[in-house]
Order: C-alpha cells, then sequence, then structure tokens
C-alpha cells in the first residue's frame, strides 16, 4: 500500500525545482504499476493522481483518508519580544515557495498602502522565488510586512490564535493542513478558492479566488474593523488521526 500526498510535480512542474520533476514521475508509474492499493489525502488528490494512472494503463484500487488536525498547543512565552504585534496583524503560514503565492500578498499591501495591517509572513524561504525573496529583502524595517522564521510549534500556534485573521492564497495544494489548524484555534481564514480546501474545511473559511484582489482587500480591511466571533469557529471538527487510521487498518 502507498500513500499519496499530492501530485503537484507533474501538474505544475513549475512550482518545483527542476531535477525533481523527472524522479517523481518515475515514482508514480511504479506506484501505478505495481500497487496494490493507494491511499489519498483527499478526493482531489485521488482524482489527478488516477488521471496519470489511467493514461498509463493501470489504475490501482484506491482508498480516501483525510489526515488528521491536531493543532499545537499555544505559548506565547515562546515569542521574541516583539510578538505579537500590538495592532491588529494578518499571518500567513508556509514554506515561500512559488505555489504559496506570497507575491499575491505583497501585492495587495503594496494597494493598500501606509495604512495596511501588520502582514506576518511565518515560515522558511523555499526555492525558485527570488523576486519574491528580493523583495522582501527590499522592505524598510518599518514596513507593515515582517517575515518570521524559526518558531517553535507553539509559538507559531499563538500568534495564529491571536491573529485578526489567517491568509492563504495558495494556487495549489496537497492538503492543506495550515488552514485547518488555524480554524481548529479559533482563527478566521481567508484562502483561494480551491477544491481540495472545500473537501475538508466545509464553509468555514471565506473563499475568494485570488483574480479577485478587489474582494481579498475588502475582507482583510473589514476584518480589521470587526471583532471574530471564536463561537463561529465552535462546530468545525478537522479530520482526525483516529478517523484515519480505521480507515487506512482496514485494508490489512
Amino acid at each position: 500500500n502507498i500513500l499519496i500526498h499530492d501530485v503537484i510535480p507533474l501538474d505544475h512542474p513549475e512550482f518545483q525545482r527542476p531535477e525533481t520533476v523527472e524522479p517523481f514521475r518515475e515514482k508514480l508509474r511504479q506506484v501505478g504499476a505495481f500497487a496494490s492499493t493507494v491511499i489519498y489525502n483527499s478526493q482531489d488528490t485521488r482524482q489527478r493522481a488516477e488521471s496519470y494512472f489511467a493514461a498509463w494503463g493501470r489504475v490501482p484500487d484506491g482508498i480516501v483518508s483525510h489526515l488528521g488536525t491536531i493543532a499545537p498547543q499555544p505559548d506565547p512565552t515562546e515569542l521574541p519580544d516583539d510578538l505579537p504585534p500590538e495592532e491588529p496583524y494578518f499571518v500567513t503560514v508556509g514554506t515561500i515557495e512559488p505555489r504559496k503565492n506570497h507575491a499575491f500578498l505583497l501585492d495587495i499591501w503594496e494597494e493598500m498602502g501606509p495604512d495596511a495591517p501588520v502582514l506576518l509572513i511565518c515560515g522558511n524561504r523555499g526555492w525558485n522565488n527570488d523576486a519574491v525573496f528580493a523583495r522582501l529583502d527590499a522592505l524598510p524595517a518599518d514596513n507593515q510586512i515582517k517575515e518570521v522564521a524559526g518558531l517553535s510549534d507553539n509559538a507559531l500556534a499563538a500568534l495564529v490564535q491571536n491573529a485578526t485573521g489567517t491568509l492563504f492564497p495558495s494556487l495549489v495544494e496537497g492538503f492543506g493542513l495550515p488552514p485547518a489548524e488555524s480554524l481548529t484555534l479559533g482563527t478566521r481564514v481567508l484562502c483561494n478558492d480551491l477544491g481540495v480546501l472545500h473537501e475538508f474545511l466545509g464553509d468555514k473559511p471565506v473563499y475568494v479566488d485570488v483574480t479577485d484582489r478587489y474582494l481579498w482587500i475588502t475582507t482583510i480591511k473589514n476584518w480589521v474593523k470587526t471583532p471574530q466571533d471564536v463561537q463561529a469557529f465552535a462546530k468545525y471538527s478537522p479530520p482526525k488521526w483516529r478517523d484515519h487510521f480505521k480507515t487506512v487498518l482496514r485494508l490489512r
């Protein structure tokens, strides 16, 4: 049995290190040729992977079992002295790589100008993203955008829990744990309108396609003025690891 998280290297090779695409393709071919059962983390991933398997001549049996979500315990004592900001702030979580679409956030913050709220970009620098790195390096020290790396899970959870909102403009996801963790911590989510996120987040986030820059900006400005209702997330039930393994262990 094999678990497939995503097929992003084949769907979007432009987001990958060039040398990783063909090895990934060959591994997926081997899965299609020899796996007895494939475990998928989402129906979206299953549909994408099986389209490749079908083209190659064999589609293994498959099941979908969402990954469990366990939000870390927030611990503000693990934060640096300058965090969290005193004013309203937004957080985006993820490696700074092309598919996470940090360039979009830099664009809309630039459009909002000096009245923009604080944006904390939480994550390490990745690959194929020199233009975004250059923009981050060029930001003045007093800019509203701050790059934050190296936080512990508990410190990051504390930032997310107290944020005005979390932002996820990703262009493609295999699953999407950070927005699920945000909702579990009671923090509202504004994200790109991706099918895989609808699959396990339901109607809890605000979905806005990243082609609609105006609505992203309007939502962000409205959230600054409107305290979030933590009770609105009380009914969100993230996928559980026990359910994942109940499904997977039936294959034995």
